[in-house]
């Protein structure tokens, strides 16, 4: 048997081959990588676009319930002229033509609502596209990251009515779940609670951003509502409200402000006394046989 040496034509075919196709290994490298820069950068796309995405499933869940809502609208008319009608055969009463006409009413009223809520997802939607962040923002800004930080503030407005002794005396309402606008604050408290995302950097989808998002506006107005209804049981205007306690940063500011005004009044004495020792000092070298 022939021994295995460089010359072996299937070594040589085999170099030929390697040195042809050299370039594959460094190839496929550079596609992994153009791959995972070309995810990351769909996925900062994702979440600077996060709010637009948002808003316009919410423009499209308007319309389907604005679709809704005329169709039962048109239902509830068709009903009042068919009790009518049996009203003037004495087959219907007047108490059932009052409760047609009241639910076309009803009807008449969510129609028009569907209608706004239209209005106000077209309106979002422009004014998400202006607020996109360009890349490489910092995620604080993006939209998930606004959502969460107006969530935070209503839950810091309503800490301070738990933690703050003369607001919790004051407005007891705040805290009592048998009051029905604070009720309803608490239920959407907890439901904003459910949906939160971990952290601002969490990957949502924009069916669950736009859930999270509704429940946080709705919470802001109900905040305000229990807030108003608070401050209305117990008697209170807007300038009795308990003055609220400093801040860490304000506390340190005036620590910083006593501190300078205290070195400015060190100063100044010393200047006045470094001066009245040179007057001194002058009056006496200009004294006649000094």
């Amino acid at each position: 048997m022939e021994p295995w040496t460089f010359g072996t034509p299937w070594v040589v075919a085999f170099g030929a081959a390697l040195v042809e196709f050299w370039w594959i290994a460094p190839a496929a490298a550079g596609a992994g990588a153009a791959g995972v820069l070309g995810v990351r950068r769909s996925r900062s796309t994702k979440a600077r676009r996060l709010g637009v995405t948002a808003a316009r499933l919410e423009l499209q869940q308007a319309r389907t319930d604005s679709i809704t809502a005329r169709a039962s609208a048109k239902v509830a008319q068709a009903e009042v002229a068919r009790v009518e009608a049996e009203r003037a055969a004495g087959k219907a009463t007047a108490a059932d033509v009052h409760a047609a006409r009241r639910a076309l009413d009803v009807a008449a009223r969510a129609r028009t609502a569907a209608a706004a809520h239209i209005r106000v997802a077209r309106a979002r939607i422009g004014v998400e596209r202006a607020a996109v962040p360009a890349r490489g923002t910092d995620p604080v800004h993006l939209p998930l990251a606004r959502t969460m930080a107006a969530h935070d503030a209503v839950a810091a407005r309503w800490i301070e009515y738990e933690t703050d002794a003369a607001r919790r005396i004051a407005f007891p309402a705040m805290s009592d779940a048998r009051v029905p606008t604070t009720a309803e604050f608490l239920r959407l408290d907890a439901e904003a609670r459910t949906l939160r995302p971990a952290t601002p950097r969490t990957r949502v989808s924009p069916a669950d951003y736009t859930a999270y998002r509704g429940v946080v506006d709705r919470l802001a107005r109900a905040f305000d509502a229990a807030e108003h209804e608070a401050w209305r049981l117990a008697g209170r205007r807007p300038d009795d409200a308990p003055p609220e306690p400093p801040t860490m940063t304000q506390r340190w500011t005036t620590t910083a402000t006593e501190a300078i005004t205290r070195s400015a009044e060190g100063l100044a004495r010393a200047a006045e006394a470094a001066a009245s020792a040179l007057d001194a000092h002058r009056d006496r070298r200009d004294r006649p046989g000094k």
